[in-house]
C-alpha cells in the first residue's frame, strides 16, 4: 500500500471526502462571539464589517517583519522601527517548526517573548501561522514531518516526480498541522486572553501548490476523474460530472482549491473551538489580470500557487472554508488601476478588506487612503518593516509613517465614518491633478500640488517629482469636515442645483484627537484658507466647520 493510500483507502476516503462534503454553516457577522462580548471578533456596522478589539472598532495600522524575524531578540532590536513607523499592529510569523521540533513536544517561549514585548509597547499583535503552507511550499514544517514522506506525502508533479509542496490530501498532514495549531490557539488563550494583544490569527501563509496545478498521485488522479462533490456543484449552480466535465479549464485549480481549503478549514476550525478569535488567510496574487509577472505565463502552480484564494478562487473558498473569516490580499502592484482593481475583489459583503502585506514607498501610502476611504479596510501593512542594520526605520517607510502618524489618533473617527458611508479619498496619480468628492450638501474639488502663494514665490507648480497628494475627508456633521492630507488644496462650493451659491470657512483647526477629544494645535483662519485648505507635504489632520450663503 502507497503512502497515499492513507487517505484515499477504503474507509478513510469515505471518511474525507463525508468531512469535506458537509454544509457548513457559517457564523454570521455581528453575531455575539463564542466566550464573552469582549473577545475580538467581526461585526457588521452600517454598511461595513468592521473588527472590534475591547468593545470598540479598530482599524490597524500595522507592520509586517521579514520571514525570518520571529525570534524574540531580533523583534525586541526591531522595536524602535515599529514606533517610528506609527503602527499600532505588528504581524509577526509562528514557525511550526521552531514550537514543535519533536512530534508532541511543544516550546512556546519565543512566542510568549513576544507577545509580551510587543504588548510592552502599546502594540497588538498577528500572527502568521507558517504551517503546512507558507507561499506554496513546505520550508517552514518540522524536519520530522519533511523527512516522512511516507507518513507526510509531498506533491507529485505531472511527471510523477515529488516537488517542495506537501499534498492537501495528506490526512496525517492536516491532522499534525491541526494539532500544532490548536495547542497553538490554547496557549494564546491562557497567556493573552483577558488583554487581547492577539485580535486575529492567520492560518497559513500564501498557501497553495507551487509547481504544479495538483497532485497527480495515482490515488488522487482516480479522485479528480470522478465526481464533483454535489455540495459544490449546489453552490456553483453546476450540472453534476466530473471535476473536467463541471469545470473546463479550470478544472485542476479548481480540485485543488477545493481540498486545499477544507485542509486549513480543518485547522482553522480547530484552533477557534478552542480561542475563537478571527481567522483569515493571504493570498498570493495571480490569475485574472492581478499577477505582476507580466512575462510570463499567469497560471496556476506557476505563477502562483495553485489551489489559494486567488481572487478568481474567492467563490469556491467562501462556499468551503466558512471558517475563515476573511481573505486579505497581498499586494506589490505599483499600478493603481490594477492595485484599486484587487482592492475591489476583496471588499464583499462577506469578506471585509484587510491589506496584510504591501509595499514601501510614497505609491503605498497613497494606496493606503483608497483602501481606508473607498474600501473601508478594517487595516493596512507594508512589509519587512525591520529591515535595515540600525535602529532607524528604512526610508522607505518614511511616507507611511508620516501617513499613519497623521491618521493614528483619529481612527476611532474614521471607523465611524467608514459605518456610516460618510468617508470619501482622493488620490493623486500621473496625469491626474485633481478629483470631485460629492458630499451632502459640499461638492470639493481636491487638487494636487497646489500652487505657491505669496508676494515673494511663483504661482506654479511645487512638490515631489512623483505623485504624492492624498486625503481622506469625511463629513462629520451638515457643515463639518475632518480631512486628512498631504500635497493637496481643498476648494468647497455648494452642491450643483443648491439654493446656495458660496461657501465660507467658519473656523478650521489643525490638531489631534486625545482619547477621543479633538484637541486644535492651530488655528488656520484667515490667510491660511485663502484659495481653499491646503495640506502641506508633512502631512496635517485639520477639522473645518463651513457655512452655505
Amino acid at each position: 500500500m502507497s503512502a497515499r493510500n492513507l487517505v484515499y483507502s477504503g474507509t478513510l476516503t469515505a471518511t474525507m471526502i463525508s468531512l469535506i462534503a458537509t454544509v457548513w454553516v457559517a457564523p454570521a457577522f455581528g453575531a455575539e462571539p463564542a466566550q464573552g462580548g469582549n473577545i475580538p471578533h467581526l461585526e457588521k456596522r452600517g454598511a461595513v464589517t468592521q473588527l472590534i478589539v475591547d468593545g470598540k472598532p479598530f482599524i490597524i495600522l500595522g507592520g509586517q517583519v521579514g520571514n525570518p524575524a520571529a525570534f524574540p531578540d531580533r523583534m525586541e532590536r526591531a522595536w524602535p522601527k515599529f514606533q517610528a513607523l506609527n503602527a499600532n499592529t505588528i504581524e509577526f510569523p509562528i514557525y511550526w517548526e521552531q514550537i514543535e521540533p519533536e512530534e508532541g513536544k511543544f516550546d512556546f517561549s519565543g512566542v510568549d517573548q513576544i507577545i509580551s514585548g510587543l504588548r510592552s509597547q502599546g502594540l497588538r499583535a498577528i500572527p502568521l501561522w507558517f504551517g503546512t503552507y507558507k507561499n506554496g511550499a513546505m520550508d517552514y514544517v518540522p524536519m520530522w514531518v519533511k523527512s516522512d514522506t511516507k507518513r507526510f506525502p509531498r506533491v507529485l508533479d505531472y511527471g510523477g516526480k515529488p516537488i517542495r509542496v506537501l499534498s492537501p490530501h495528506g490526512q496525517a498532514t492536516m491532522e499534525a498541522d491541526r494539532k500544532a495549531y490548536t495547542e497553538l490557539m490554547k496557549h494564546l488563550k491562557e497567556i493573552d486572553g483577558n488583554d487581547h494583544t492577539v485580535i486575529l490569527m492567520q492560518v497559513e501563509n500564501e498557501s497553495g501548490l507551487l509547481g504544479s496545478p495538483r497532485d497527480y498521485s495515482a490515488e488522487t488522479t482516480r479522485l479528480f476523474d470522478g465526481p464533483v462533490p454535489e455540495k459544490l456543484v449546489t453552490a456553483f449552480k453546476k450540472k453534476p460530472g466530473t471535476w473536467k466535465e463541471v469545470f473546463g479549464g479550470r478544472a485542476e485549480e479548481m480540485f485543488t482549491g477545493y481540498y486545499l481549503s477544507s485542509y486549513i478549514n480543518a485547522v482553522a476550525r480547530a484552533g477557534k473551538q478552542v480561542y475563537p478569535i478571527p481567522a483569515f488567510v493571504n493570498v498570493w496574487m495571480g490569475g485574472e489580470g492581478t499577477n505582476d509577472r507580466f512575462l510570463e505565463f499567469d497560471r496556476p502552480g506557476d505563477s502562483y500557487p495553485s489551489g489559494g484564494p486567488q481572487s478568481h478562487m474567492i467563490d469556491l473558498w467562501k462556499a468551503t472554508a466558512p471558517d475563515i473569516d476573511l481573505i486579505g490580499p497581498d499586494i506589490y502592484h505599483q499600478s493603481p488601476i490594477i492595485y484599486r482593481m484587487i482592492l475591489s475583489r476583496y471588499t464583499r459583503p462577506d469578506n471585509p478588506l484587510l491589506v496584510v502585506e504591501t509595499g514601501r514607498g510614497t505609491a503605498f501610502a497613497r494606496f493606503c487612503f483608497y483602501a481606508l476611504g473607498d474600501f473601508s479596510a478594517i487595516g493596512f501593512s507594508p512589509y519587512g518593516v525591520d529591515a535595515g542594520p540600525t535602529d532607524e526605520l528604512s526610508q522607505g517607510f518614511t511616507d507611511m509613517a508620516a501617513t499613519f502618524r497623521v491618521l493614528k489618533s483619529a481612527l476611532p473617527v474614521i471607523a465611524d465614518l467608514q459605518a456610516s458611508g460618510k468617508l470619501k479619498a482622493a488620490v493623486e496619480e500621473e496625469a491626474i491633478p485633481g478629483r470631485m468628492l460629492y458630499f451632502d450638501g459640499y461638492d470639493i474639488l481636491v487638487r494636487f500640488r497646489p500652487p505657491v502663494r505669496g508676494s515673494s514665490q511663483p504661482s506654479a507648480a511645487t512638490g515631489p517629482s512623483v505623485p504624492s497628494g492624498r486625503v481622506l475627508v469625511g463629513q462629520l456633521g451638515p457643515d463639518e469636515f475632518l480631512i486628512a492630507g498631504f500635497d493637496a488644496a481643498l476648494d468647497f462650493k455648494p452642491s450643483m442645483g443648491a439654493e446656495y451659491t458660496g461657501v465660507q470657512f467658519l473656523r478650521v483647526e489643525e490638531g489631534v484627537y486625545d482619547n477621543g477629544v479633538w484637541k486644535p494645535t492651530l488655528l488656520r483662519n484667515g490667510d491660511f484658507t485663502y484659495g481653499g485648505l491646503v495640506f502641506p507635504s508633512r502631512g496635517v489632520l485639520i477639522r473645518a466647520r463651513l457655512v452655505r450663503y
